[in-house]
């Protein structure tokens, strides 16, 4: 009789202690908090979003003067500034990234897959080398300030998609003042203080393909890069992702049958500059 009371006390232990294991990790897990979203942000005012602010010391705040990089995000300059593109990558690689601003600013749960423009959804068509890269990347960026909920700091999943690629900063040209530099006029140069770009801007870049590219059978976006010569003129067209032979084809057509460009100028100089364009064939 003693034995089996004894078994019993040991068995009524047993689910004792498992009970107190079951409410520890509870307390684990309500500790960690809840992950917000952007859907939260949208539906709740008082949440602000996590927001990254790339160093203020070193060459990479030097980026700033190159004009059209200003538009971008800085978690998105801080990406092309630190990708190294691999052997086997394309020039460039649309990523889907993902990660958790915790309330002290640092990142977890860093996930990399890859982004279908077409569909506008994540994929997982990714090169492992190209994750592990801009995973890499991603690790190296300093605190984030994190999003808070009426004042208090919160865990938030932000994410992102990007065009990543390598980009091969030339620098020098804005580390003294305009007056004393003079622009190399046989250069290609990357980025110029004033990018050159099609007479009427933007809108009138669209119109004019929209316009002039007859419709293929197959659709994809069709990435082409070139030279914008000093008179406005286009050379070196290449294509740099390729969707299908005719819609290649009809790519470098349409550029080269394209009217001249405002060039891009450093220093008031016409300079030659390399420049690169997506055509989306729907």
């Amino acid at each position: 009789m003693a034995k089996k009371e004894n078994t019993t006390s040991i068995g009524f232990g047993k689910k004792a202690l498992l009970a107190l294991w079951l409410c520890m990790m509870t307390v684990v897990v309500q500790a960690q908090g809840k992950i917000y979203t952007y859907d939260d942000a949208r539906q709740d005012a008082s949440i602000t979003v996590p927001t990254f602010t790339r160093t203020q010391n070193g060459e990479l705040l030097l980026i700033e003067r190159a004009h059209h990089l200003r538009s971008l995000k800085d978690e998105e300059v801080w990406l092309i500034y630190g990708y190294r593109k691999p052997a086997d990558a394309q020039d460039y690689e649309n990523v889907f990234i993902s990660f958790v601003v915790e309330p002290n600013g640092k990142l977890t749960n860093i996930q990399v897959q890859g982004w279908d423009e077409n569909a506008k959804k994540k994929t997982t068509k990714l090169l492992p080398s190209v994750r592990r890269e801009v995973t890499r990347i991603i690790k190296t960026m300093h605190n984030w300030t994190p999003a808070k909920k009426n004042g208090k700091a919160i865990r938030f999943r932000y994410e992102y998609h990007f065009d990543v690629r390598e980009y091969a900063l030339d620098l020098e040209p804005y580390l003294s003042d305009a007056e004393e530099k003079k622009p190399d006029e046989n250069k290609v140069y990357d980025f110029a203080e004033e990018m050159p770009q099609f007479y009427g801007g933007q809108d009138a870049l669209f119109k004019w393909l929209s316009e002039n590219v007859k419709p293929q059978e197959e659709v994809g976006r069709c990435i082409v890069r070139f030279v914008v010569e000093k008179d406005g003129s286009l050379s070196d067209i290449k294509i740099t992702r390729s969707v299908s032979p005719a819609v290649d084809a009809e790519t470098l057509r349409v550029m080269k049958a394209m009217p001249k460009w405002k060039p891009g100028k450093m220093y008031g100089k016409p300079v030659r500059v390399q420049f690169t364009l997506p055509i989306n064939f729907k």
